[in-house]
């Protein structure tokens, strides 16, 4: 049973590309959440084109509309740099396929839920259940139904990522479930 999240969200305004979350010129090792969250969203809203302004404000989930980090290649700097800046699950209509693969490798929810943005303001506080899906909004009493996380997607979360997912099953010689 993974645990319920709390904290507060950022909603973005327009579309969401994935070289606008992290512009490529602050593209570092693609794994090093740290060095990726520095200029997280510098290219989707100018307020966050100074280094640690969108990881500074606390957000904890994104909320967003339609194909959410889209127009890219997979490049993993954009799932390392929401999670080094403190970003627990993303909230969208739809997702990019190469960024919603690298987000389940990287153990960050991004969960579908279509017009989530009609209920959310930036600096709202969220809770979200990824167990049974729900996503509620404790600023307006509104809340809004996703598809519950699959249990193997929850246990990859969990580990903290596919590696850590696949190193724990090696160690505790249960690899063979993977089949």
């Amino acid at each position: 049973m993974a645990e319920i999240m709390r904290g507060k969200a950022w909603v973005a305004s327009g579309y969401v590309m994935a070289y606008d979350i992290v512009v490529q010129k602050f593209w570092t090792d693609p794994i090093d959440k740290e060095l990726n969250s520095k200029f997280i969203m510098s290219g989707v809203e100018a307020e966050f084109d100074k280094e640690n302004s969108f990881k500074n404000k606390g957000y904890t989930f994104i909320v967003a509309g339609h194909n959410f980090a889209g127009g890219g290649k997979s490049i993993e700097h954009v799932v390392t740099g929401l999670m080094g800046a403190g970003i627990k699950a993303v909230f969208a209509d739809s997702f990019s396929r190469l960024q919603f693969r690298n987000a389940t490798n990287y153990g960050l929810p991004f969960i579908t839920s279509k017009n989530i943005k009609d209920l959310v303001s930036t600096g709202d506080e969220l809770e979200y259940n990824p167990n049974t899906g729900i996503i509620r909004n404790l600023t307006t009493g509104k809340q809004a139904q996703a598809a519950p996380m699959a249990p193997f997607v929850l246990e990859i979360a969990e580990a903290g990522g596919l590696i850590e997912y696949v190193r724990e099953k090696i160690a505790s010689g249960t690899v063979h479930e993977l089949k």
